[in-house]
């Protein structure tokens, strides 16, 4: 049984989408297609918003960068071991793996640093929310997600 959403999710997933336009370009392969269930749906598109500006803002430090790579990378297999354990189609876990490679979250190389700056600018606190651990852990959250 899919559990309707409420308001309170319409509107997150409403804000999370808007924050994934402002973010740098990034290849159009990096879709989510649905799970069939809109919790899910909702924390996979947080954690993609946050480690996108993670990686974004870290790339100019290379030893923070490292160290957020290796986190996303872990966090997104585990991930993907969720949603098949949980019978997610086939197709939706590959379109999640593909919007969680370093490629697709990463912007373009040809971005101008300009745009990468101003982008990061907005979003001032990314250091600290990440130290903090400020974030969506898919690892810890994806499970809950599920009946």
């Amino acid at each position: 049984m899919t559990a309707v959403p409420t308001q309170t999710a319409c509107r997150c997933r409403a804000a999370v989408l808007a924050m994934l336009a402002l973010l740098p370009a990034a290849p159009t392969s990096a879709q989510i297609i649905p799970t069939g269930t809109p919790a899910a749906d909702i924390l996979l598109s947080r954690a993609l918003a946050d480690q996108q500006m993670f990686l974004t803002c870290s790339s100019l430090d290379a030893e923070t960068h490292a160290l957020i790579v290796q986190g996303w990378q872990q966090d997104s297999a585990a991930a993907a071991s969720v949603l098949a354990a949980n019978t997610v189609p086939a197709d939706a876990i590959a379109a999640f793996t593909t919007a969680a490679a370093l490629d697709s979250l990463l912007p373009a190389p040809d971005t101008p640093y300009t745009q990468v700056r101003q982008f990061c600018d907005a979003n001032p606190d990314w250091a600290t929310r990440w130290g903090k651990q400020d974030f969506t852990v898919l690892s810890l959250t994806l499970p809950k997600a599920f009946p």
